[in-house]
């Protein structure tokens, strides 16, 4: 059984595959590796393509989505991948054991997802040690921009398991795949972040160094890195992880907001955007292609929530939360569009939907379920693309990056005027509000940024509600998980005891 993990680890092969397959084969050394074993050197964007691939299609699949309903940015309707563990009330603890389904249990699709290229990406980096190894074409060396993507990609896969999961195994370039030691490489969630901002570091201390500027092919949808696109996403990345992986208020005062302050300022200055293309759309683990969380909005399975429109439209008696229902009574279906909303994005991102054109309004009374689940608003900013099968997704705005420098010049008592400039660049260039104002307080100004984040930011990319609301003073429902635990199987497999995470007392 343990050479599941290994393939895993070298991103051989899928889960779950038959263990007398992996018993009739033989491993090769990974510390010794050969390039002809990999691909040839023209070859080599191909497979980082592949790799970034991987941590695009899990970063906005379907499964974990649809869990982060807990974060009240968002309500589902259904419970599809088993996320009601997560969302249901009153919270409860996750499932984690074995499951004769596991591509359904909510908190093992992340998982393997982005372990799905963790051994190969790391096979990758390893190839650089080799000093005659060279990726070269059309007359440039373009070695160590492919050596920098290969940092990048093992950052962003370890970066997001460090977000979502309390622990980890750590396998590195130092570590032997078939004398990996599952149980001493155990590590929390912090230490894994720790390398994930390490690879980032050596990415850009590499890119910075490199006369190189267009890279050779696109190793992302719909982008065509050059150098300084690639120093500011590696920058905004390094920037999210610091400020996303806190659990709770206290951890939150306690990151390091000068360095997301100094990643911040070399971020992004325009939004990154991923073309919406086959193969680009979304994977849970080993099948459900296609299924990501844009597309649950557009299949009516996911709506905006009563708690965001609320904060959008205080005052319009339309947008109160939640919306009332009289037992007895289906008259609340008829709930009406909100009329008075100062926010000019609700035109923009959403769009109202009889409340009668929607499944979830019949299961308010299920177990679980609420009337806190209720919505007549569709999330359709990429309705368009999801339907026409092209355009682009937004997957990190130039807003999240404002914002992370904004929050960071808050929490180091940095210039106002600034703050309030970040913060109204999409308040009111976007949204149409009464600017933020340097003659307000810190907290007043954190009030108006995270407003921004919740409307502009967090439902563009939807794990982003799940890490702010963790952390800031908008906390979520008691009871509600502040991580997932190592999946179960992987648990048994290595000798190490089964837990869970949820319920009141045991969110982390």
């Amino acid at each position: 059984m343990k050479k599941i993990i290994l393939y895993i680890l070298l991103g051989c092969l899928p889960l779950f595959s038959s263990c007398d397959l992996f018993e009739s084969m033989n491993v090769p050394n990974e510390n010794q590796p050969n390039i002809k074993d990999l691909a040839t050197p023209s070859e080599f964007y191909s497979l980082l393509r592949n790799g970034y691939n991987t941590w695009y299609n899990g970063s906005i699949a379907a499964s974990p989505t649809m869990a982060f309903a807990c974060a009240d940015l968002f309500q589902s309707g259904t419970n599809s991948w088993g996320s009601g563990m997560v969302w249901f009330r009153p919270r409860r603890a996750l499932f984690n054991d074995d499951a004769s389904d596991p591509v359904i249990i909510i908190n093992f699709g992340a998982w393997y997802n982005y372990y799905g290229s963790v051994g190969s990406a790391i096979k990758m980096s390893k190839m650089f040690e080799d000093k005659d190894f060279k990726i070269q074409m059309n007359g440039v060396d373009y070695t160590n921009r492919a050596k920098a993507h290969s940092y990048i990609i093992q950052a962003l896969l370890y970066g997001n398991i460090a977000l979502l999961y309390d622990k980890a195994y750590l396998y590195t370039e130092e570590d032997d795949a078939l004398t990996f030691d599952f149980v001493a490489k155990t590590k929390s969630y912090k230490e894994v972040m720790n390398y994930a901002i390490q690879k980032l570091d050596q990415a850009i201390s590499i890119i910075e160094n490199d006369p190189v500027d267009n890279d050779p092919a696109s190793v992302i949808a719909g982008v065509t890195f050059d150098k300084n696109l690639l120093l500011q996403f590696a920058n905004s990345m390094a920037a999210r992880f610091i400020a996303s992986n806190a659990r709770t208020q206290a951890e939150n005062a306690q990151t390091d907001w000068n360095k997301v302050k100094a990643y911040a300022e070399k971020g992004l200055k325009q939004d990154f955007k991923v073309a919406y293309e086959d193969g680009w759309r979304g994977k849970v683990m080993t099948r459900d292609y296609g299924m990501n969380y844009y597309v649950l909005f557009n299949y009516n399975w996911l709506r905006a929530s009563q708690w965001l429109l609320h904060k959008m439209a205080p005052n319009d008696p339309n947008a109160v939360n939640p919306i009332p229902v009289t037992p007895g009574s289906d008259s609340f279906k008829d709930w009406p569009a909100i009329e008075n909303c100062p926010d000019k994005r609700l035109g923009k991102y959403f769009t109202f939907s009889s409340l009668r054109n929607w499944f979830g309004a019949d299961r308010t009374t299920r177990p679980g379920y609420g009337t806190y689940i209720l919505s007549q608003y569709l999330y359709s900013r990429y309705y368009d693309v999801v339907e026409k099968e092209a355009g682009d997704i937004d997957h990190f705005l130039k807003a999240e990056n404002d914002t992370y420098l904004a929050e960071a010049l808050i929490r180091t008592n940095g210039d106002k005027s600034k703050v309030a400039e970040l913060i109204n660049n999409s308040r009111v260039n976007i949204g149409g509000l009464s600017p933020a104002s340097a003659s307000e307080s810190y907290d007043q100004l954190e009030e108006k940024l995270f407003y921004e984040r919740y409307v502009e930011c967090d439902l563009a990319w939807p794990q982003l509600g799940f890490f702010d609301r963790r952390r800031n003073k908008d906390q979520m429902l008691e009871g509600t998980i502040r991580h997932f635990p190592i999946p179960g199987p992987e648990l048994k497999l290595h000798g190490q005891p089964l837990y869970t995470f949820g319920g009141v007392g045991n969110e982390m």
